[in-house]
């Protein structure tokens, strides 16, 4: 298996069918930013996603807590799906927030509810029923 399809499997099963299609597609693409995507699919998700050492829920706690620290929301909802994927619950993502708010403050964690709670809309998670213990899957 190539590093290309050792990536996209990656990104297939963290992600979701269409995310994975869609960044193939701009990774084989000779178009403007196709050599980004290439260096995410070959080296960001092929080799450092699959490194032995974290596993992969640990690895996305670490990636939510770099989103909040560089404030992008947008990235942090990503990964947050991510992390649900790979099993983490909204209990956990919660206390990644917890954990960030003295080093990061309220403004950089005030954007980042605003972005997880959309992911909990668009997933239908309801709080109420699915706070302390549900895995939220595709």
């Amino acid at each position: 298996m190539t590093n290309r399809e050792a990536g996209i499997n990656v990104v297939r099963e963290m992600m979701g069918d269409q995310a994975a299609a869609k960044l193939s597609a701009s990774a084989d693409s000779n178009t403007f930013g196709a050599p980004i995507a290439a260096y995410a699919v070959d080296q960001v998700f092929a080799d450092i996603w699959t490194r032995p050492g974290l596993d992969r829920r640990s690895r996305s706690l670490v990636s939510m807590s770099v989103m909040i620290a560089m404030r992008q929301p947008h990235e942090f909802a990503i990964h947050m799906g991510a992390g649900l994927n790979n099993g983490l619950t909204l209990k956990e993502i919660e206390e990644v927030l917890i954990q960030a708010l003295p080093y990061v403050g309220y403004p950089a964690i005030a954007t980042t509810l605003a972005a997880a709670a959309e992911v909990i809309k668009e997933r239908g998670l309801d709080l109420d029923e699915n706070y302390t213990g549900h895995r939220g899957l595709l």
